[in-house]
Protein backbone atom coordinates (compact mmCIF):
# COMPACT_ATOMS: atom_id res chain seq x y z
CA UNK A 1 0.00 0.00 0.00
CA UNK A 2 1.72 3.20 -1.31
CA UNK A 3 0.48 6.52 0.05
CA UNK A 4 2.74 9.82 -1.10
CA UNK A 5 3.23 12.11 1.91
CA UNK A 6 2.84 15.36 1.42
CA UNK A 7 5.47 17.84 0.27
CA UNK A 8 7.43 14.85 -0.27
CA UNK A 9 6.66 13.81 -3.74
CA UNK A 10 9.19 10.50 -3.82
CA UNK A 11 8.62 9.57 -0.67
CA UNK A 12 6.03 6.77 0.03
CA UNK A 13 4.10 5.38 3.52
CA UNK A 14 4.09 1.58 3.83
CA UNK A 15 1.65 -0.62 5.92
CA UNK A 16 3.11 -3.70 7.22
CA UNK A 17 0.91 -6.12 9.28
CA UNK A 18 3.02 -8.57 11.36
CA UNK A 19 1.86 -12.02 11.46
CA UNK A 20 3.31 -15.05 13.20
CA UNK A 21 3.28 -18.62 12.99
CA UNK A 22 1.65 -18.92 16.33
CA UNK A 23 0.88 -16.93 19.04
CA UNK A 24 3.35 -16.03 21.47
CA UNK A 25 6.78 -15.96 18.81
CA UNK A 26 7.96 -12.79 18.89
CA UNK A 27 6.07 -10.46 17.53
CA UNK A 28 5.80 -8.06 19.49
CA UNK A 29 9.91 -7.61 20.51
CA UNK A 30 10.09 -7.65 16.94
CA UNK A 31 7.80 -4.65 16.14
CA UNK A 32 9.30 -2.52 18.83
CA UNK A 33 12.45 -2.87 17.88
CA UNK A 34 12.39 -2.47 14.66
CA UNK A 35 9.67 0.55 15.39
CA UNK A 36 12.29 1.80 17.54
CA UNK A 37 15.57 1.28 14.55
CA UNK A 38 13.35 2.96 12.44
CA UNK A 39 12.87 6.21 14.81
CA UNK A 40 16.85 6.38 14.87
CA UNK A 41 16.73 6.56 11.18
CA UNK A 42 15.14 9.57 11.10
CA UNK A 43 11.76 7.73 9.75
CA UNK A 44 8.26 8.84 11.90
CA UNK A 45 6.93 5.31 12.55
CA UNK A 46 3.06 4.01 14.13
CA UNK A 47 3.10 1.28 16.00
CA UNK A 48 -0.46 -0.63 16.52
CA UNK A 49 -1.53 -3.84 17.91
CA UNK A 50 -4.93 -3.23 17.43
CA UNK A 51 -6.54 -6.30 18.88
CA UNK A 52 -4.64 -7.30 22.50
CA UNK A 53 -6.20 -9.48 25.13
CA UNK A 54 -4.86 -11.34 28.72
CA UNK A 55 -2.07 -8.44 29.52
CA UNK A 56 -1.00 -4.91 28.60
CA UNK A 57 2.92 -5.83 28.70
CA UNK A 58 2.38 -5.81 24.58
CA UNK A 59 0.54 -2.43 24.61
CA UNK A 60 3.19 -0.76 27.01
CA UNK A 61 5.78 -2.55 24.97
CA UNK A 62 5.03 -0.62 21.63
CA UNK A 63 4.28 2.53 23.47
CA UNK A 64 7.70 2.48 24.81
CA UNK A 65 9.11 1.66 21.90
CA UNK A 66 7.55 4.24 19.94
CA UNK A 67 7.03 7.24 22.89
CA UNK A 68 8.82 10.19 20.12
CA UNK A 69 5.62 9.53 17.78
CA UNK A 70 2.50 11.19 17.97
CA UNK A 71 0.14 9.07 16.64
CA UNK A 72 -2.78 8.69 18.34
CA UNK A 73 -3.36 5.19 19.74
CA UNK A 74 -1.55 1.97 19.52
CA UNK A 75 -4.71 -0.74 20.58
CA UNK A 76 -8.28 -0.20 19.50
CA UNK A 77 -9.62 -3.57 21.66
CA UNK A 78 -8.85 -5.11 24.58
CA UNK A 79 -10.10 -7.94 27.04
CA UNK A 80 -9.35 -9.14 30.04
CA UNK A 81 -8.44 -12.79 29.40
CA UNK A 82 -6.38 -14.27 27.25
CA UNK A 83 -8.58 -15.60 24.99
CA UNK A 84 -8.59 -14.87 20.89
CA UNK A 85 -11.39 -11.85 20.37
CA UNK A 86 -13.38 -14.19 18.54
CA UNK A 87 -13.04 -16.37 21.86
CA UNK A 88 -14.20 -13.59 23.89
CA UNK A 89 -17.26 -12.87 21.75
CA UNK A 90 -18.43 -16.82 22.10
CA UNK A 91 -18.10 -16.55 25.89
CA UNK A 92 -19.57 -13.30 26.36
CA UNK A 93 -22.09 -12.98 23.79
CA UNK A 94 -21.16 -9.43 22.77
CA UNK A 95 -20.12 -8.47 19.21
CA UNK A 96 -16.27 -6.87 18.23
CA UNK A 97 -16.52 -4.05 15.93
CA UNK A 98 -13.95 -4.83 13.36
CA UNK A 99 -15.41 -2.22 11.44
CA UNK A 100 -14.92 0.20 14.25
CA UNK A 101 -11.37 -0.86 14.78
CA UNK A 102 -10.44 -0.65 10.91
CA UNK A 103 -12.36 2.98 10.67
CA UNK A 104 -9.74 3.73 13.37
CA UNK A 105 -6.71 1.82 11.91
CA UNK A 106 -7.34 3.71 8.30
CA UNK A 107 -7.65 7.48 10.11
CA UNK A 108 -4.12 6.77 11.85
CA UNK A 109 -2.47 5.63 8.02
CA UNK A 110 -4.82 8.68 6.75
CA UNK A 111 -2.83 11.03 9.04
CA UNK A 112 -0.02 10.77 6.96
CA UNK A 113 2.05 11.30 10.25
CA UNK A 114 3.96 8.08 9.57
CA UNK A 115 6.23 6.45 7.23
CA UNK A 116 5.63 3.03 8.25
CA UNK A 117 2.96 1.66 9.61
CA UNK A 118 3.70 -1.28 11.63
CA UNK A 119 0.75 -3.40 12.86
CA UNK A 120 0.67 -6.06 15.08
CA UNK A 121 -1.87 -9.01 14.53
CA UNK A 122 -3.16 -11.59 16.83
CA UNK A 123 -1.13 -15.14 16.48
CA UNK A 124 -1.37 -16.41 13.00
CA UNK A 125 -2.54 -14.94 9.85
CA UNK A 126 -5.83 -17.16 10.08
CA UNK A 127 -6.55 -15.98 13.95
CA UNK A 128 -9.99 -15.60 14.06
CA UNK A 129 -11.01 -11.76 15.20
CA UNK A 130 -15.02 -12.32 15.35
CA UNK A 131 -17.48 -15.16 14.10
CA UNK A 132 -16.44 -14.26 10.74
CA UNK A 133 -13.29 -12.43 10.11
CA UNK A 134 -9.71 -13.05 10.86
CA UNK A 135 -6.20 -11.36 10.74
CA UNK A 136 -6.15 -12.04 7.02
CA UNK A 137 -9.69 -10.06 6.95
CA UNK A 138 -7.76 -7.00 8.76
CA UNK A 139 -4.87 -7.46 6.49
CA UNK A 140 -6.85 -7.10 3.00
CA UNK A 141 -8.49 -4.17 4.44
CA UNK A 142 -5.89 -2.38 4.42
CA UNK A 143 -3.43 -3.74 1.55
CA UNK A 144 -1.02 -4.71 4.17
CA UNK A 145 2.21 -6.40 3.29
CA UNK A 146 2.87 -9.21 5.10
CA UNK A 147 5.59 -10.08 8.17
CA UNK A 148 6.03 -13.06 9.00
CA UNK A 149 7.59 -13.56 12.47
CA UNK A 150 8.68 -17.25 13.66
CA UNK A 151 10.26 -19.26 16.10
CA UNK A 152 13.36 -20.25 14.74
CA UNK A 153 13.35 -24.63 16.35
CA UNK A 154 11.96 -27.85 14.71
CA UNK A 155 8.72 -27.82 13.11
CA UNK A 156 9.14 -24.16 11.75
CA UNK A 157 9.13 -24.40 8.10
CA UNK A 158 6.02 -26.20 8.20
CA UNK A 159 4.16 -23.44 9.56
CA UNK A 160 6.09 -20.84 7.70
CA UNK A 161 5.44 -22.58 4.44
CA UNK A 162 1.17 -22.86 5.48
CA UNK A 163 1.24 -19.50 6.57
CA UNK A 164 2.96 -18.46 2.90
CA UNK A 165 0.67 -20.43 0.75
CA UNK A 166 -2.14 -19.37 2.56
CA UNK A 167 -1.12 -15.51 2.17
CA UNK A 168 -0.61 -16.00 -1.70
CA UNK A 169 -4.48 -18.02 -1.93
CA UNK A 170 -5.98 -14.76 -0.44
CA UNK A 171 -3.76 -12.08 -2.63
CA UNK A 172 -1.31 -11.28 -0.14
CA UNK A 173 1.79 -9.65 -0.58
CA UNK A 174 4.90 -10.74 1.59
CA UNK A 175 7.87 -8.74 2.22
CA UNK A 176 10.00 -11.40 4.48
CA UNK A 177 9.56 -14.32 7.37
CA UNK A 178 11.62 -13.41 10.40
CA UNK A 179 12.97 -16.15 12.07
CA UNK A 180 13.49 -15.54 15.93
CA UNK A 181 16.30 -17.17 17.34
CA UNK A 182 15.47 -19.58 20.89
CA UNK A 183 17.61 -19.27 23.85
CA UNK A 184 18.23 -23.43 23.85
CA UNK A 185 18.53 -23.77 19.70
CA UNK A 186 17.72 -27.07 18.87
CA UNK A 187 19.79 -28.95 16.02
CA UNK A 188 16.97 -27.70 12.98
CA UNK A 189 18.02 -23.72 13.57
CA UNK A 190 21.20 -24.35 11.46
CA UNK A 191 18.69 -25.20 8.53
CA UNK A 192 15.64 -23.82 9.04
CA UNK A 193 16.29 -20.76 6.73
CA UNK A 194 17.50 -22.38 4.24
CA UNK A 195 15.18 -24.96 3.99
CA UNK A 196 12.22 -22.31 3.69
CA UNK A 197 13.66 -20.54 1.20
CA UNK A 198 14.21 -23.90 -0.59
CA UNK A 199 10.16 -24.94 -0.38
CA UNK A 200 8.90 -22.11 -0.60
CA UNK A 201 6.61 -21.02 -3.24
CA UNK A 202 7.48 -17.93 -5.74
CA UNK A 203 6.52 -14.97 -4.41
CA UNK A 204 7.45 -11.48 -6.17
CA UNK A 205 9.05 -9.64 -4.42
CA UNK A 206 9.81 -11.50 -1.60
CA UNK A 207 12.58 -9.97 0.34
CA UNK A 208 14.05 -12.83 2.11
CA UNK A 209 14.30 -14.31 5.34
CA UNK A 210 15.66 -12.88 8.54
CA UNK A 211 17.49 -14.95 11.04
CA UNK A 212 16.79 -12.66 14.61
CA UNK A 213 19.40 -12.97 17.56
CA UNK A 214 18.22 -14.39 20.50
CA UNK A 215 17.75 -11.22 22.98
CA UNK A 216 17.08 -13.67 26.16
CA UNK A 217 14.94 -12.90 29.14
CA UNK A 218 14.87 -9.07 28.84
CA UNK A 219 13.91 -9.46 25.55
CA UNK A 220 10.01 -8.19 26.16
CA UNK A 221 11.76 -5.52 29.05
CA UNK A 222 10.43 -2.09 28.16
CA UNK A 223 13.83 -0.56 30.04
CA UNK A 224 15.46 -2.57 27.51
CA UNK A 225 14.32 -1.74 24.25
CA UNK A 226 17.11 0.66 23.49
CA UNK A 227 20.31 -1.78 24.77
CA UNK A 228 18.03 -4.41 22.86
CA UNK A 229 18.28 -2.11 19.43
CA UNK A 230 22.15 -2.04 19.72
CA UNK A 231 22.14 -5.50 20.44
CA UNK A 232 20.29 -6.51 17.74
CA UNK A 233 21.62 -3.74 15.58
CA UNK A 234 23.26 -5.74 12.68
CA UNK A 235 20.08 -7.30 11.25
CA UNK A 236 17.44 -4.46 11.99
CA UNK A 237 20.11 -2.85 9.34
CA UNK A 238 19.98 -5.17 7.33
CA UNK A 239 15.66 -5.52 7.45
CA UNK A 240 15.87 -1.77 7.13
CA UNK A 241 18.25 -2.15 3.80
CA UNK A 242 16.38 -5.22 1.70
CA UNK A 243 12.54 -4.42 3.64
CA UNK A 244 12.30 -1.23 4.43
CA UNK A 245 14.26 1.17 2.19
CA UNK A 246 13.05 0.18 -1.02
CA UNK A 247 9.68 0.55 -0.50
CA UNK A 248 10.10 4.44 0.73
CA UNK A 249 11.23 5.46 -2.07
CA UNK A 250 10.05 5.74 -5.44
CA UNK A 251 12.83 6.25 -8.45
CA UNK A 252 9.87 6.97 -11.11
CA UNK A 253 10.55 10.37 -10.60
CA UNK A 254 14.48 10.64 -10.83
Amino acid sequence: MHMTLEGESNQLQEVFLVVGSDTGVGKTVFTGLLGRYLLKRDLSVALVKPFCSGDVGDINFLKRANAESDQSEVNYWYGDEPISPAAWELRTGEQIDLERVLASLKREIGRKKSDIILIEGVGGLLAPLNKRETVASLGQSLGAKLIVVAPNRVGVVNHVLLTLETALSRGFSVSSVILMEQEEPDTSAVHNAELVLMHMPNIPDFKGVFEFICLGNGADDPDLIANNVKKAEDVLRNIFDVVISPCLFDDSSS
